[in-house]
């Protein structure tokens, strides 16, 4: 039976502090703790028809080291670089917070045997795409990748490699898991809109075109596939754009997130022909997987019913909306999203999903379930 709606996370859980894990009997280890801790809230599917994707921690928080871009930067394949003044930088020789940052990597490859003794089912992979790692790291001359038109072609192949490595030691280390990958492209806007500045702050590099970005997606998506990965398995953070989503479709990506807080509404042109995209690409067959915030404070219920009204008002009943998936984010994607935070800043610790948040998304799934059952 197809579930009604399936809950995760968006890559990141912020580890249990020692009294914390003290106070729910984990082991002082925060790998070991954060992948007992998600195995206990999203290991199992929560009733019959609403199901969880469990996720490997790509950000636990610990140190600077321990956050999305790092975790990234640690899987692109015969790469190396460092942490430096200005940012993270891809250059020759590897520094002391990039091979931290492997060393992470692998910690919590190692604390997912024991974590995940004996578990069979969904396991979510979480990496920063190709479009955001341009736009988030810098060269050896201090500019942006971005400013590297061959540096940018070969990220999604290097990110692709190293991804199916990862992936490969996951599946030795957790035989029983099926892989499923979410690749977050929080400044995909930006990139495209050319608001992401040069190192001087006084102009932005200039703006990349759709089917541009969209080829960098096909040779990702691609060497994916040709690795063994299929559509299903892979889910695209595309933006809230209709150039943008025209081409993710068109590199072969059939799972897309969907932001109904960074989403214009109907009322204008381009709204209404944002979400007529949308609805054609689900009727072309894509399937959408909602961001929310589910945090005290995130409004989550207003989140979705705006959304189910938009869905409404398009033709399609709450029915039609059965089968999406519910992730859960802090918000901090639509801040990168939005140009409010540069994509190579240094995340807070409370950009990172905690246990309340997890658990505020099991608290909202019966009603979404219910609504959309009817």
């Amino acid at each position: 039976m197809t579930p009604l709606v399936t809950l995760t996370g968006d890559g990141t859980f912020r580890a249990p502090t020692p009294l914390e894990a003290a106070r729910l009997g984990l082991p002082d280890d925060p790998h070991l703790a954060a992948l007992m801790r998600l195995r206990s809230l999203l290991g199992d599917d929560v009733e019959e028809q609403i199901a969880t994707r469990l996720y490997l921690p790509a950000a636990l928080g610990t140190d600077e080291t321990d956050h999305l871009l790092p975790a990234t930067l640690a899987l692109l394949a015969e790469t190396t670089g460092d942490l430096v003044s200005y940012g993270w930088r891809l250059g020759p020789g590897m520094g002391r917070a990039w091979q931290h940052a492997r060393e992470l990597r692998a910690r919590l490859l190692d604390a997912a045997r024991i974590a995940l003794l004996g578990y069979e089912g969904p396991l979510m992979t979480t990496a920063l795409g190709p479009i955001s790692l341009a736009g988030a790291t810098f060269l050896n001359s201090g500019e942006r990748t971005l400013a590297d038109r061959g540096a940018v072609r070969d990220l999604p192949l290097l990110l692709a490699e190293g991804l199916l490595d990862h992936l490969a030691e996951l599946r030795e280390r957790v035989p029983g898991a099926r892989p499923h990958l979410l690749l977050r492209e929080d400044a995909v806007a930006g990139v495209h809109a050319g608001r992401i500045s040069t190192p001087s702050g006084r102009r932005n590099y200039p703006a990349v075109p759709a089917p541009e970005i969209g080829m960098l997606w096909r040779s990702l998506v691609v060497a994916l596939e040709d690795g063994g990965l299929e559509p299903g398995m892979i889910t695209l953070g595309a933006g809230a754009n209709l150039e943008l989503l025209r081409a993710a479709q068109d590199a072969g990506v059939r799972r897309m997130t969907l932001g109904p807080r960074r989403m214009p509404t109907l009322e204008t042109p381009d709204g209404r022909a944002l979400w007529e995209g949308v609805a054609e690409a689900r009727d072309a067959g894509c399937s959408f997987e909602i961001v929310v915030d589910p945090r005290p404070g995130g409004k989550l219920d207003p989140e979705l019913e705006r959304l189910l009204g938009i869905w409404n008002r398009l033709g399609y009943s709450d029915a039609e909306a059965a089968g999406c998936t519910l992730l859960a984010n802090t918000g901090v994607s639509h801040e990168v999203h939005t140009g409010r935070i540069d994509p190579s800043t240094q995340p807070e610790l409370s950009t990172l999903l905690d246990e309340g948040a997890i658990e505020g998304l099991l608290r909202v799934a019966p009603s979404w379930a219910e609504r959309v059952s009817s």
